[in-house]
């Protein structure tokens, strides 16, 4: 079941990024550029965590695919940093941040394939996991404060409801995919993590990770579509909604 999931949620985001580096090809702008290799390398990754973990697997298989998921989330990562550093700091002395960010995760993954553990829980897990979430920590933070102040302008009559409601959704997918890193962090602190042996029954800290990635990335899925592609029922109910008001 697990599989189905984490498989459909990867499916989902594989096919948003594939969008967005159409809509980049078509517009020529960068930030869609950057979130379309984004989520196309997370969808092609996400998916082998749970297909690592299958029973009966061969352990050098399964081996494999765990150290490819690690690789290609931190690719992911890195392409999340240029599209934070692109869309919020173009012209910021901090833009330097977004290409640190890029080396730390490059560095990270590096350090997960020479530490031949997929999951390691030491020095090289809490690398690995401080890496991404300054990351999606950087991207939710950007996002829910730039949300803030669009809801502001909202309430004053000076913004568009549908741009709002955009950077809105932006702070739930950015803050979603937070969620996961921080959430294992958390139980690396309360040493609950144990070292993942690949083709062996799954301890109960890694089942949980699984189900909250398929979760945040489930949720960050759809409010990221919502944002970049609403529906036009949607964008109906949002300008309704805000004439309502």
């Amino acid at each position: 079941m697990r599989l189905v999931m984490i498989g459909l949620v990867s499916a989902g985001l594989a096919a948003l990024g594939v969008r967005l580096l159409r809509l980049s090809r078509r517009t020529g702008a960068r930030p869609e550029l950057w979130l379309g290799l984004a989520f196309s390398f997370a969808g092609g990754s996400v998916w082998l965590i749970p297909l690592a973990a299958t029973d009966g697997l061969p352990p050098a298989t399964a081996r494999s695919l765990a150290f490819i998921a690690q690789g290609g989330i931190s690719v992911a990562i890195g392409f999340l940093a240029l599209f934070t550093g692109c869309v919020f700091r173009p012209q910021s002395a901090s833009r330097w941040f977004a290409p640190l960010l890029v080396a730390a995760n490059g560095a990270a993954a590096v350090a997960v394939i020479a530490s031949g553990m997929p999951l390691p829980v030491g020095r090289v897990g809490l690398f690995v996991l401080l890496a991404r979430c300054a990351v999606l920590l950087w991207l939710f933070v950007e996002s829910a404060i730039y949300a803030q102040r669009m809801r502001r302008r909202i309430r004053l009559g000076l913004g568009d409801p549908l741009v709002a409601n955009r950077f809105t959704l932006w702070a739930i997918w950015t803050g979603a995919l937070a969620c996961i890193p921080l959430f294992v962090l958390a139980l690396r602190m309360l040493g609950a993590l144990e070292p993942l042996v690949p083709g062996t029954p799954l301890p109960a800290a890694v089942r949980a990770i699984i189900a909250v990635l398929g979760m945040g990335g489930a949720t960050a899925l759809v409010a990221c579509w919502l944002a970049f592609f609403p529906p036009a029922a949607y964008r109906s109910w949002i300008e309704r909604t805000a004439t309502a008001r």
